[in-house]
């Protein structure tokens, strides 16, 4: 298998992925969910949590945070809406209790990255 999914993610200031990846693990309902090649097309309201890409050996290569969102699958393209992405290497876990701080309003998500980074470093 190779990389046949093409990953979209935007925010509303603007485009902030476009990569091909081998499986996309959203944060959706009480699990996750997995978007695989030729999955059939969907449209979901994702959750605050870690968005994983996986290698073909099903390991992780890259970590986001997401801050909630819709997904839209179809033809091999997931596409991404959320209010905001935050790549895992560029987030501590003072730096996201921090953010808890400064930004109240966003205690959802960044107690999400804080529980995450708490359970999975």
């Amino acid at each position: 298998m190779a990389e046949n999914i093409t990953l979209k993610i935007f925010t509303p200031e603007k485009t902030a992925l476009i990569r091909k990846v081998y499986r996309v693990v959203l944060p959706y309902g009480k699990t996750d969910l997995t978007i695989i090649e030729d999955r059939a097309p969907t449209s979901l309201i994702l959750h605050d949590g870690a968005m994983h890409i996986l290698n073909e050996d099903n390991s992780i290569a890259d970590t986001y945070f997401l801050d909630d969102g819709v997904v839209d699958v179809a033809n091999n393209v997931c596409k991404i809406s959320t209010r905001h992405i935050i790549h895992r290497s560029k987030i501590s876990l003072q730096r996201a209790r921090e953010l808890l701080a400064e930004e109240p309003q966003n205690a959802s998500y960044y107690n999400s990255i804080i529980n995450y980074l708490e359970n999975f470093g």
